[in-house]
């Protein structure tokens, strides 16, 4: 009997931005901390603010540290529970390489002040784009592998894996339906809520 190779690229890749992010995650939370002691501490710079910084900070920690372990943990363990390699690995890269470009834009646009201004779900509708086609691309991945498994049965951690993709794939949707008023002849980053005036 062959043995199966598996694909650790885009686990070892999404493994290492964990501790990056988490580090760059923590730093600027230990920033806003001292920031309350110190409040002159960044001189004024409107984008290094405690209001600008907040945001960053959680976005970075749960999304960029929180997000790439998750991203992590199932394509390793999707892949060793059905002995296969995963299914479309350029759809795989897309992922990892998709979902450090939802990152790296969260980092540029929330110092910047580009927000939604919903906690949590601050990013702009561009970015929120990006994040519901990796999103997509994730489940294809994932549920593909899945489909080609060499074992009977489905492992109940990709029961849960399974059930959050889902999850999240529905909140993000829902949550983030936005009107952006670049339609309308304004602003490219601005959009307002498709739930305004019912909140």
């Amino acid at each position: 009997m062959e043995a199966t190779t598996y694909n650790y690229k885009v686990v070892r890749q999404f493994a290492i931005m964990t501790v990056v992010w988490g580090i760059v995650g923590m730093l600027v939370g230990v920033t806003l901390a001292a920031q309350l002691i110190w409040p002159e501490l960044t001189y004024g710079i409107e984008w290094l603010s405690y209001g600008r910084l907040r945001p960053l900070h959680t976005n970075a920690v749960i999304f960029a540290f929180g997000g790439s372990g998750l991203f992590a943990v199932s394509y390793y363990i999707v892949q060793r529970t059905c002995q296969v390699r995963l299914w479309a690995e350029k759809l795989a890269a897309f992922t990892f390489w998709g979902w450090m470009a939802v990152i790296v834009l969260a980092a540029i646009t929330l110092p910047m002040g580009y927000t939604s201004s919903k906690e949590y779900a601050e990013l702009e509708w561009p970015i929120d784009i990006l994040i519901t086609l990796v999103w997509v691309a994730y489940a294809l991945v994932f549920f593909g592998t899945i489909a080609k498994r060499k074992t009977k049965h489905i492992y109940v951690s990709n029961w849960f894996f399974g059930a959050y993709i889902l999850t999240i794939a529905i909140l993000h949707i829902v949550n983030n339906a936005e009107i952006p008023i670049a339609l309308f002849g304004g602003s490219l980053f601005k959009s307002y809520s498709a739930y305004a005036g019912v909140q």
